[in-house]
Order: C-alpha cells, then sequence, then structure tokens
C-alpha cells in the first residue's frame, strides 16, 4: 500500500494525467505486486531493505528494472523504490504527445515492454488504488525528484541499506531453504534444482538454499563435511552466530559432521533456533539448537565471489 500511495503522490507532486498514473500503478501491480523485489542473481541488492526476493533473470525492484540494461545508476539506487517511481513517470513524459493517445494499459507496455496485453488485467485493481489516494494533498510538498525519499518513508524503510548487524546473504539463505518446509526428508535427496527423489537430505537442502541465495555463485558439494571445508566457507566463533550461517554437529569421538543446519535466529523465548531436513520419516522443520546439546557445533559463512553482473540475453524477456 505505500508503494501504491507512493505511485499516486509522486504522480500528482509531477502533475501527471490521471491515466498515467493508472499506467504506473498497474505496472507496479503486474511486475511485482506492489513489492520491492530484490534477487539473488544481484547479490548487492540483498544488502537493502526489501519485500521478498524475484527470480526474474536479473530483475530488481517494484519496475522490475534489469541490473544488466538500467544498473549504470548502481544497485543502490535501483534498489530505490523512489527512483523506480520516478523513472516511469520520467519515461512517460519523454513519450511526450504519444502517451496521452494510449490507453494506461498501452502505456505500460510502452515503458515496460513486457509480454503484450500483461497489464490490462491489473487495471480496475489500479484504478481502485487511485481513486483510494487521489485526494492526498501534495500542494505543500517539494517534487520528489528521483533517489529521494517520498513521505512517509522512514529511515528503515523499503530499499535503504540493511543494518550492518544484518545480512541479506544469510536472510536469503533462509528463505531459499524455508520454501521447502513440509517436504520430507529423503537420504541423498536434493541438489541445486531441488528435491531428488521426492525431497531432501540435510546437506542437500543446505547446498540448494546457499547455491539460490548466491544467485549460483556458489556450489557447495553434497556432504556435510565437505561444506564446512569448501573455500567458500568463513568460519566463525559460536558466540558470532547469524542468521543464515550453516551449522555443522559432529559427535563425541567422531572426525567428520554428520548433519548440517541453517542458523535461524531465536524465537519469543530467546532459544535458537535451526532450519534443517532431519531424518527419515520426517520433514524439513524449525527446530530448537537444544537438540543438538552435547555435540560440538561449527558454524560456517558462505561469501558470494564478486563476480560482475553477466550481460544476460533478453531475447523474448521483457526488459
Amino acid at each position: 500500500m505505500q508503494l501504491a500511495r507512493n505511485g499516486v503522490a509522486i504522480g500528482k507532486q509531477r502533475r501527471m494525467r490521471q491515466s498515467v498514473i493508472i499506467a504506473e500503478l498497474a505496472a507496479q501491480a503486474t511486475e511485482s505486486t506492489f513489492r520491492n523485489l530484490a534477487n539473488p542473481a544481484v547479490p548487492q541488492s540483498l544488502n537493502y531493505i526489501n519485500d521478498g526476493l524475484g527470480y526474474d533473470h536479473d530483475s530488481l525492484g517494484p519496475h522490475q528494472m534489469r541490473a544488466s540494461v538500467w544498473g549504470s545508476v548502481g544497485i543502490a539506487t535501483l534498489m530505490d523504490p523512489i527512483y523506480q517511481i520516478n523513472w516511469f513517470y520520467d519515461h512517460a513524459e519523454q513519450l511526450s504527445g504519444a502517451a496521452q493517445q494510449m490507453s494506461p494499459a498501452e502505456l505500460a507496455q510502452a515503458i515496460e515492454r513486457s509480454l503484450p496485453n500483461a497489464y490490462g488485467a491489473q487495471l480496475e485493481l489500479a484504478q481502485r488504488l487511485y481513486a483510494l489516494f487521489a485526494d492526498i494533498d501534495v500542494a505543500s510538498m517539494h517534487r520528489t525528484s528521483a533517489g529521494s525519499p517520498a513521505a512517509g518513508c522512514g529511515p528503515l524503510e523499503s530499499g535503504t541499506p540493511l543494518p550492518a548487524e544484518e545480512s541479506g546473504f544469510g536472510r536469503a539463505v533462509i528463505e531459499q531453504a524455508g520454501r521447502w518446509i513440509g517436504t520430507p526428508y529423503v537420504w541423498g535427496g536434493g541438489d541445486t534444482s531441488g528435491p531428488t527423489g521426492g525431497g531432501f537430505d540435510c546437506s542437500g537442502l543446505t547446498l540448494y538454499a546457499v547455491y539460490h541465495a548466491s544467485g549460483g555463485r556458489i556450489r557447495l558439494p553434497h556432504y556435510t563435511q565437505a561444506q564446512q571445508d569448501h573455500p567458500s566457507a568463513q568460519m566463525v566463533p559460536f558466540a558470532e552466530r547469524a542468521p543464515g550461517d550453516l551449522i555443522f554437529f559432529t559427535a563425541p569421538g567422531d572426525t567428520d559432521s554428520h548433519h548440517v543446519g541453517i542458523y535461524s535466529g531465536r524465537d519469543s523465548q530467546g532459544r535458537d533456533l535451526l532450519l534443517h531436513a532431519p531424518q527419515t520419516g520426517q520433514t524439513i522443520t524449525i527446530t530448537p539448537l537444544s537438540a543438538w546439546d552435547g555435540e560440538r557445533m561449527d558454524v560456517r559463512r558462505y561469501t558470494s565471489p564478486n563476480i560482475p553482473i553477466p550481460d544476460i540475453s533478453m531475447a523474448g524477456s521483457r526488459i
């Protein structure tokens, strides 16, 4: 609702016609369902407060602008939803008189360049949202320029950098694994594409989560000790564990770890939690870390290589 409100407020500040504002709202609804989306294919985007993850090539934000096309302004700017809303209105202004001859759906298509007729289905919602916020008084508001905060956006709103103690990559690891909660444990199950044989085992789940959280840049082996020793794994003292870190468990007297899970932070009672694939007959779940009291716990944090974003072919896809 905040993104929809900002779409209307900024459009009215810029004296856009009602049909242009409705086009912007329809575009947001279609591209991101009014969410400022980060994308694991662009690891830097995970360092900014977002409304979830998207997986369409290297697209970011409420208007799903592609980093390989628009990234010269910097990822911090692309992750600013106010910049993206202004981007839409900038392009509407560039179309000038031609924009006045277009319906809202046609205008959204001309700017977003998506599949034909992609935006018509959201026009009714866009019109309702415009009516909801049409009475916003913008007379006393300064024009909102690209990259500047709109009224109502606080210092920790969507698009701002995450606090230093939080990790966007760690949150992405948890989200990638969490989507499979309830999936059966299958010994040897799971690879970078998802469940195999109907499920995951513990290391299959972690290799999947780390692979997708890193945009395919970190491919862990399917064995707990090998994951623990992987070159991308950074040793972290247990006291410095953070959500998204992997925790490896070694039984007394053993040399190799036999289980791995994803540290998921603490519950309301202050108990440490682990997201993991337990054992045969059970499903992927979250368990208090105290279940492994008495075992050695080794924490590893994975870092993605700083690889430039590839120039992905745009044939057949929206730019």
